[in-house]
């Protein structure tokens, strides 16, 4: 039996951005993707899928075999269970070409891991399979990424627009019309524009305003209210593609507040100097690091509000931004840490400061590293008046 490690990734492509980047093609039902050695060197892979998945993974998936879990049947047969069945046939795969050992990734389902140990086969974790090869971004990628970030500042000019064009009543509270304007309601209005888009906005967008403004990832609840900052932080998928967008701007309907001018002011500097530290060779914690600079330089503090300290206290208490891609947070962040950065990553730069009392805010850009320098895909301004 061969020594030289093959690797596997198994799953369903439409949720396992592993596997559906390895072989560029999404199905609902699992699948098993097996790189094999061959004797003369390189590899040949083979791509088991669902029977009546087969024609159409065969003009379009990427992978040398295309077959199913009939093609490889062990001596005891297949399982009447489709996924038991798959996993049958993927070990029947791999002992058929004389390999006893594997390397695979954190996501291969325990199903895959069982049945391969059932035959003898050793399973070694790859932490960096699959994840380096989704961290450099192919000129297609980076067009996809494009389009979707695109796609998401519409939907960011809409909603702020809409925030800032409303009116007060009495009390401050703000109505579109007869409509009293809640954080619930421009979700659904943001996810409806995105729809008309044909973009999937899975986990609802933040809305979001004093004081859960406090809680960085508090979706937002509520009427909105003239004068007070909302952070709108909207991240869609693109059906067609797959891959993601991500931007967060600022919105104050009315006058803000001279707090909220200097919490801006030093947020929209933060994001500047950060994007201006994004260069091939350097580290996401080198990144970050330069955010804390700037974030500190301007007066304000990093971390959460110690035991004690009452609304007013503003802070920085997140890092800097991620990587992004198939999925919206992928490998590397931006963050104490962070690891070295390769060309074409592409990341959110997204500073911001908060306080339950005074309301935060928050500024976040997509941005390409490249040999050139960053690429900013945003093209939308980062004020706090969209009237």
């Amino acid at each position: 039996m061969s020594h030289i490690p093959a690797f596997v990734l198994g799953g369903v492509p439409a949720v396992n951005m592993n596997v559906r980047h390895r072989i560029k093609f999404s199905v609902g039902d699992a699948v098993f993707y097996l790189s094999l050695p061959k004797s003369g060197g390189g590899s040949r892979s083979v791509l088991l899928v669902r029977d009546i998945e087969m024609d159409r993974a065969r003009k379009l998936a990427h992978a040398d075999e295309i077959g199913c879990a009939a093609d490889y049947v062990p001596q005891g047969g297949l399982s009447g269970d489709r996924d038991t069945a798959l996993a049958q046939a993927g070990a029947e795969c791999l002992r058929q070409n004389g390999i006893n050992r594997v390397r695979t990734d954190s996501s291969l389902p325990m199903i895959f891991v069982s049945h391969l140990r059932d035959v003898g086969i050793e399973i070694e974790y790859d932490p960096n399979l699959a994840v380096l090869d989704r961290r450099t971004k192919s000129d297609e990628e980076l067009e996809y990424l494009r389009e979707a970030q695109s796609v998401t500042e519409e939907a960011m000019e809409f909603a702020c627009r809409t925030i800032c064009k409303a009116t007060p009543d009495m009390e401050g509270v703000l109505h579109d019309g007869d409509t009293v304007l809640t954080s619930e309601l421009m979700r659904q209005r943001i996810t409806s524009f995105l729809i008309a888009k044909n973009c999937s906005n899975h986990n609802d967008s933040i809305v979001v305003t004093v004081p859960h403004v406090a809680d960085c990832h508090h979706h937002g609840s509520g009427p909105l209210r003239t004068g007070l900052p909302v952070i709108v932080d909207i991240f869609p998928r693109m059906n067609a593609t797959g891959y993601w967008g991500d931007c967060t701007r600022t919105a104050v309907n009315g006058e803000p507040s001279s707090q909220i001018l200097k919490m801006h002011e030093a947020v929209v500097k933060a994001k500047e100097d950060a994007i201006f530290s994004l260069r091939v060779g350097t580290t996401g914690n080198a990144v970050h690091q330069a955010t804390v600079a700037s974030i500190t330089g301007s007066g304000y503090l990093m971390g959460l509000p110690p035991k004690g300290v009452g609304a007013e206290f503003i802070s920085m208490r997140h890092g800097t931004g991620h990587g992004i891609g198939l999925d919206v947070h992928e490998p590397i962040l931006l963050s104490d840490g962070g690891g070295k950065i390769l060309n074409n990553e592409v990341f959110t730069v997204e500073p911001g400061l908060y306080s339950a009392k005074f309301g935060g805010v928050r500024v976040e850009d997509m941005v390409a590293v490249t040999v050139d320098g960053p690429i900013n895909f945003n093209r939308l301004p980062d004020h706090l008046d969209w009237r």
